[in-house]
């Protein structure tokens, strides 16, 4: 992607983080357990976050990648970049998952299947800390159209998606502070 669609982007949706932000109080609509509405991308990643440790130049990067179908993914693959204020891409962070069963007793109208993502990146202090609020998510998915052992792969799905990250500045020795 062009820089120049990146910036734009990114613009776009700080636009509409902060509109949405002024709802405080209100629980995320985009949090691992929320239901999938019929219109959107399935499978959807959701509750981006950046662990930031002072100090530390390693972030950890954790979502969830949910679906609305109860279908094994038996591939499942996301990059996430990791961007500066002015949306130069520092670096990203990839991670895959074989054979991503559903979950065993899903609620009525949240996702069937749902994936936990994590993978920690160095980035370089010179960039310091100081993250985009947004970021760019590349996720390739392969479900199958019979349960496993038989699987019966369908079409590789590729999405990506512009979506805002929390950044989580976490203590030292994993303290947090009392009130």
């Amino acid at each position: 992607m062009p820089r120049r669609s990146i910036l734009a982007a990114l613009a776009v949706s700080g636009a509409l983080a902060a509109a949405g932000a002024a709802r405080a109080g209100q629980p995320p609509p985009a949090a691992c357990m929320a239901p999938i509405p019929p219109d959107s991308a399935d499978p959807v990643v959701r509750d981006v976050h950046f662990h930031v440790t002072s100090g530390s130049p390693i972030i950890s990067v954790t979502m969830c990648i949910a679906s609305a179908h109860a279908h094994v993914l038996q591939a499942a693959g996301a990059n996430v970049g990791v961007f500066t204020k002015d949306g130069v891409l520092i670096n990203y962070a990839s991670q895959s998952y074989a054979n991503v069963a559903p979950l065993t007793d899903p609620t009525a109208d949240g996702p069937k299947l749902v994936l936990m993502y994590g993978v920690a990146i160095e980035v370089d202090p010179k960039y310091g800390q100081d993250f985009a609020s947004n970021t760019v998510v590349a996720l390739t998915t392969v479900a199958c159209t019979k349960p496993l052992p038989a699987c019966s792969p369908a079409a590789q799905q590729t999405q990506t998606f512009l979506l805002p990250v929390q950044i989580d500045r976490d203590l030292p020795g994993g303290r947090r502070p009392t009130k």
